[in-house]
């Protein structure tokens, strides 16, 4: 089939459907009937006056597990830890709300540790954004279950890297794999028994060396438990964060070495990996995202770990001064015409 007939096809019958579900059929059906009147609006905004639709907005900077691969754990993030207050939390909601839609309450963090983070959905829910939550699912006991299926969450993407603790848990440092499975598996089962419509579940498994072999597995699983997606997640290697060496370290240790897996990169004759995209390539989301890390610097990537393209500070501005101001126009250039060393690794 030839390559644009093939992408009509998958957008017809995979993406279509799982954003009508999100977006449309499961806020109806909850009696939300303004949040696909609020996603109408804040994409008639982003057609007239280019804002962006989605918003990342970091709760916080810390985490209670040791990946190798991301960079929180591993000293590289040199901002201070903290979580956002809800205070500050609810200012940023009321700047941000009236341009953009989907509002992902994490970034460099475990959303979980948040102990206000049931709030914070809640307090974005009623301003008809739509949330989202990524979790490794280590906290995801029976008691936080609970208070996340009350929340009104609208999406949450559980992270289940591997069907073995042998493949997870060299991979994901500090977590217990049948722990974390075992909540997963409550989590969906007690969904399903309270007959909830949301949170929408993605079951996401990160494609490694370990695991590699266990896919047909995780299949299986997610149709058992009845996630509604399943994403098999090609490996990121944090080139953004980690040294020459590390990385060589990191693709002995994770690099899938299956031709059957989809991988992000290319590897050169020397054994170093190069990300693979064509020479016109130019980053599909810095027009329609943007990032507010913990302390409110509005940052223009969620690969800026470290705030070193900054916008301004939503807490001291408002949100269109901000994202429509000489600095951030600039930025957004530079990005678009490939002028930034920081995109030149991006994966």
């Amino acid at each position: 089939m030839k390559p644009y007939l093939k992408s009509i096809k998958y957008r017809a019958t995979v993406v279509l459907p799982y954003l009508l579900k999100r977006h449309l059929t499961n806020q109806i059906l909850t009696g939300k009937f303004l949040k696909p009147w609020h996603l109408f609006l804040v994409w008639l905004k982003h057609q007239l006056i280019k804002t962006p639709r989605v918003g990342i907005i970091e709760t916080g900077n810390i985490c209670n597990i040791n990946c190798p691969t991301c960079p929180t754990p591993h000293h590289k993030i040199v901002r201070p830890k903290e979580n956002m207050s809800l205070e500050n939390f609810t200012r940023v909601i009321d700047k941000v709300s009236p341009y953009c839609h989907v509002v992902l309450l994490y970034n460099s963090n475990e959303p979980l540790l948040h102990p206000d983070i049931a709030e914070m959905i809640r307090y974005a829910d009623q301003k008809n954004l739509y949330t989202m939550i990524s979790t490794n699912a280590t906290l995801l006991n029976e008691a936080m279950s609970d208070e996340i299926l009350k929340s009104r969450l609208d999406e949450i993407l559980l992270c289940l890297d591997g069907m073995s603790a042998a493949a997870y848990e060299p991979f994901r440092v500090g977590a217990d794999f049948a722990t974390v499975k075992r909540q997963i598996i409550n989590f969906c089962l007690e969904k399903k028994n309270r007959r909830q419509r949301k949170p929408y579940v993605e079951l996401q498994f990160i494609v490694t060396k370990l695991n590699q072999h266990e896919i047909p597995q995780v299949k299986q699983l997610a149709k058992e438990i009845g996630v509604d997606r399943l994403r098999l997640k090609s490996l990121s290697l944090g080139e953004h964060a980690f040294t020459r060496e590390e990385m060589s370290n990191l693709t002995e240790r994770f690099f899938p070495d299956s031709q059957s897996v989809k991988v992000r990169y290319e590897k050169e004759a020397d054994g170093s990996l190069r990300v693979k995209r064509p020479a016109d390539w130019t980053c599909p989301i810095i027009t329609r995202q943007f990032v507010i890390l913990v302390d409110g610097s509005f940052s223009m990537c969620c690969r800026d770990f470290n705030g070193q393209y900054l916008y301004g500070n939503i807490l001291q501005d408002d949100f269109l001064t901000i994202w429509q101001g000489p600095r951030a126009r600039l930025l957004r250039e530079k990005v678009l015409k490939n002028e930034l060393p920081f995109c030149e690794i991006c994966s």
